[in-house]
């Protein structure tokens, strides 16, 4: 089966590797002269930048358990121990996320009223209609939980607002819990119970593989494989400029395909192929990425960790900043510290109006301020980025957006879907999204 594979990202490539390995004979058409979509890691002078995602989760086993056929074990990267550490903004300042019920108890992140308040959450009842992220927290957790933990999270991981979320849609596991057990307490305890009875039952016990892991010379080496895997099955800066069905066949770029994958971006979409992709918008968040190093002697305040996330309540104009030196070694020169600072998401659309300097303007002063660097120090190194369409939102429509897809791919078996819209929006995600949707055409050729 000849398959085109719409788009070079994680999920693109992942679902090309799947094909070519069960005999199929896939073809990427990636638009950029750089595999890896939002992947994309920049060595400069020194320094090693992560434009996109900085590190990648070993529970996502599809994606783990493949770095040994791709040859990337040699360049597996283990992030320091000290990246373990989470801290949230609290004044100015980066407290530690308590990660431990010692530590929750003493953590100055939470008034004693709303610790006393978390004791309740296994007798809230449970709540079987769909709600915000916000409210399910609120709900469960309590409304200083949702101001101070779950907000900045939120910012974080989507760029989104937890108020515009859905639960069932951006965090279905923990929805599931409270459906299961009633709360996340008595649920989460139901689901250990249950992984321990089915691993006495193989013998088989699960082990952790440790913490995140990136590559020596950035996340890019992983779709750099995946490239080189593929060899001439991969077309770089090559842009759909044809898609069209004929019969039970698709055209792009006027070549003839018995399958399609499409990973492109949604709002990408009304552009290609008049009359083909279903009419359905997902709204996106735009996210500046912002990287600043400084000398390591100049910075007065805590960097063991993985970075601080900021709550809207503190009213500063970054969503948060990860500590790079202390994420992976190589990330810097010697005796310097470098930043990643993101900018924008769906509170902080005035992004879209500022130039490249003036942003760059203020992650210099949010970062200064916020690490107790002098007003004088300047930045041994200056760079920015801007995704128009970083993080797709996983909204209350989400659901209806992905039956969308699924009546799609009913009436047209020979087409798949796959990208952060589908499965969640994580590199590990991604990946299995594409593997997916690899396998879905497969089944039905």
């Amino acid at each position: 089966m000849r398959v085109a594979v719409l788009g070079g990202g994680i999920a693109g490539l992942a679902a090309a590797w799947n094909l070519l390995q069960g005999g199929h004979t896939p073809v990427v058409f990636e638009a950029a002269d750089v595999p890896g979509g939002k992947i994309r890691s920049v060595e400069l002078d020194g320094y090693l930048l992560e434009l996109g995602p900085h590190a990648i989760l070993p529970s996502y086993t599809a994606l783990y358990n493949a770095l040994d056929g791709l040859g990337l074990t040699d360049q597996y990267l283990p992030g320091n121990p000290e990246g373990t550490h989470r801290f949230i903004c609290l004044d100015g300042r980066p407290e530690p996320l308590p990660m431990g019920l010692g530590a929750l108890i003493k953590t100055p992140l939470l008034t004693g009223r709303a610790k006393w308040r978390l004791l309740k959450e296994p007798f809230i009842a449970k709540m079987e209609r769909d709600e915000s992220v916000a409210d399910f927290f609120t709900r469960r957790l309590g409304p200083e939980v949702v101001t101070r933990l779950i907000d900045p999270f939120i910012s974080g991981v989507y760029a989104g607002d937890p108020a515009q979320l859905s639960m069932a849609a951006a965090f279905p596991v923990l929805k599931e819990l409270e459906r299961e057990g009633g709360s996340l307490f008595k649920g989460g305890l139901a689901r250990m119970r249950k992984a321990r009875k089915q691993a006495a039952k193989s013998g088989d016990f699960p082990k952790p593989k440790g913490g995140m892991y990136a590559f020596k010379k950035g996340l890019q080496e992983l779709p750099l494989a995946l490239v080189m895997a593929l060899g001439d099955n991969v077309r770089l800066g090559t842009p759909i400029k044809e898609l069209s069905r004929t019969g039970d066949r698709w055209r792009v770029n006027g070549e003839t395909f018995e399958a399609v994958v499409s990973t492109i971006p949604v709002p990408d979409w009304a552009a290609l192929g008049a009359g083909v992709y279903p009419q359905i918008k997902l709204e996106y968040a735009t996210v500046a990425v912002a990287h600043l190093s400084y000398p390591k002697e100049a910075i007065k305040t805590r960097t063991d960790g993985f970075g601080m996330l900021i709550p809207a309540v503190e009213k500063r104009r970054i969503l948060g900043l990860l500590f790079d030196s202390s994420l992976f070694p190589g990330r810097a020169p010697e005796g310097e510290h470098l930043f990643t600072i993101f900018l924008g998401g769906q509170r902080n659309r005035w992004i879209k109006k500022e130039s490249p300097e003036s942003l760059l303007g203020i992650a210099h002063e949010e970062t200064t301020d916020l690490m107790g660097i002098g007003t004088q120090v300047k930045p041994a190194l200056s760079h920015l980025h801007i995704w128009e369409h970083a993080i797709p939102q996983y909204g209350f429509q989400h659901a209806d957006f992905l039956q969308h897809l699924q009546k799609f791919e009913a009436s047209h078996p020979n087409w798949a879907f796959a990208g952060s819209y589908r499965q969640g929006i994580s590199v590990g995600h991604s990946f299995e999204s594409g593997l997916d949707a690899a396998q879905r055409l497969a089944d039905r050729a």
